[in-house]
């Protein structure tokens, strides 16, 4: 087998470097800002051969690698051919391979680092704010999200778009009254997860879960489902992030909707409520 080149630059991710890497490289991620200035501070001399490896050649990272190290002045570049992987089909060592045991127990949701973002529309004009998840937990079973419960404090309605602190606070007491979310009666809304199924052959940044569950707001529970993408984060805790189309009126919120009135005009509002959903959890489980 062919000896490696030294030195050698791993140009992957941290993550990817400590599960499994090239004996003798050196992880230097091109997909890092830092990406020049780290190297030029392990390499200073421009005139120093270097040889770069990605994961495989379809993929981009030493091309893009390639040409910034030229820019930066480094005159001797090589690309390792077939990267990783194909180092890997001709039986070369690998050095790495941190065990990560699969993670169970529940989590509880981080509501510092969690949000809400929704979006409105009417007839000629869209609204956005933000409203604070309250406690809520994820369970995982042997690193697949198996279930969960997650409340939204309806009191926290924020609208972002309105500069106006008179028409700002009117638009939310709107929102707060029975004509939208009855706060005062319903001061929370809740979501429980009753199915969580795992997508297959999806990219990195594709949603990688399809979840079913109840969703409950104004007192009425609903079903809904959603794809969402969930990742595991440095600290052992978990990130999920979804994006929802909610029809208000299925839950008796049917102020200003055509389904029920008649010639609204200027006062029609849109069935559908937009969240973007984003929930953090602590790092390690309760249970």
């Amino acid at each position: 087998m062919a000896e490696l080149p030294s030195p050698l630059i791993d140009l992957l991710s941290a993550e990817s470097y400590a599960g499994e890497h090239l004996p003798g490289s050196v992880n230097l991620c091109v997909y890092e800002t830092a990406f020049i200035d780290k190297v030029r501070a392990t390499f200073p001399d421009f005139a120093v051969p270097l040889t770069v490896y990605g994961l495989n050649d379809s993929t981009l990272e030493t091309g893009v690698a390639v040409k910034k190290l030229g820019a930066a002045g480094y005159r001797q570049v090589q690309v390792l051919p077939g990267g990783l992987e194909a180092w890997k089909l001709s039986g070369g060592k690998i050095e790495g391979g941190v065990a990560v045991d699969p993670v169970s127990g529940r989590y509880e949701v981080d509501t510092t680092m969690s949000m809400v973002e929704w979006m409105g529309r009417n007839l000629f004009n869209r609204h956005l704010g933000t409203v604070e998840l309250g406690s809520g937990h994820i369970l995982m079973n042997d690193g697949k999200l198996v279930g969960g419960r997650l409340s939204i404090a309806m009191t926290t309605l924020h609208c972002a778009d309105i500069p106006d602190p008179v028409l700002n606070a009117h638009l939310i007491a709107h929102l707060k009254s029975d004509d939208f979310f009855s706060v005062d009666k319903y001061p929370r809304a809740e979501f429980v997860i009753s199915a969580s199924i795992p997508q297959s052959g999806v990219r990195a940044d594709e949603p990688n879960y399809r979840i079913k569950g109840d969703f409950t707001l104004r007192g009425s529970t609903k079903p809904i489902d959603f794809s969402a993408l969930v990742a595991k984060e440095a600290d052992g805790g978990f990130t999920a992030q979804a994006i929802l189309e909610l029809d208000r009126t299925l839950w008796g919120a049917i102020y200003g909707s055509a389904k029920f009135f008649g010639r609204l005009g200027q006062h029609l509002v849109n069935d559908l409520v937009y969240l973007h959903l984003k929930v953090v959890t602590k790092g390690r489980p309760t249970v």
